[in-house]
């Protein structure tokens, strides 16, 4: 039995393997470049919300924080090789971690309007692909089997 993350009662093995766990986690995951389908799948993003930019597009702003959430931050958290927290712990963890990337995403929060936010957005997504040059993707292993 845990309480508080710590044993109920003393056991000379837990020791051992609490120490290692605590130091498992203290390490982080190891870092993860993209793969290029998730490379592709965020540039394609940017590149919607670079088009709903140039029209005025009022959905640019959904389009861009969604691609954000969902897309943009884990890949960035893994690039860096850091546990992922919740999207209202970016600002303070990346402050912490990295203030150059905590200022780059508040320029994206509280941009004054579309070209802002999308220059920002394209800012954090070159942080994570390197460029915005399409690769090819290789096919997915199918699975045999059938359907």
């Amino acid at each position: 039995m845990f309480a508080q993350g710590r044993p109920a009662l003393p056991h000379p093995e837990l020791d051992a393997l609490c120490a290692e766990a605590r130091a498992r986690y203290a390490a982080g995951p190891a870092p993860r470049l993209p793969t290029e389908a998730e490379r592709f799948a965020l540039i394609e993003e940017l590149m919607d919300a670079r088009a709903q930019a140039d029209a005025g597009d009022p959905v640019h702003a959904v389009t861009v924080l969604t691609a954000l959430s969902r897309q943009l931050m884990p890949l960035l958290y893994a690039r860096h090789g850091w546990w992922g927290v919740k999207r209202e712990h970016w600002a303070r963890d990346l402050g912490e971690r990295a203030p150059d990337l905590a200022a780059e995403l508040r320029a994206l929060l509280v941009a004054p309007d579309l070209a802002a936010r999308q220059a920002a957005f394209e800012t954090l997504v070159r942080r994570v692909t390197g460029d915005l040059t399409y690769r090819e993707v290789p096919p997915e292993p199918q699975e045999a089997g059938g359907l």
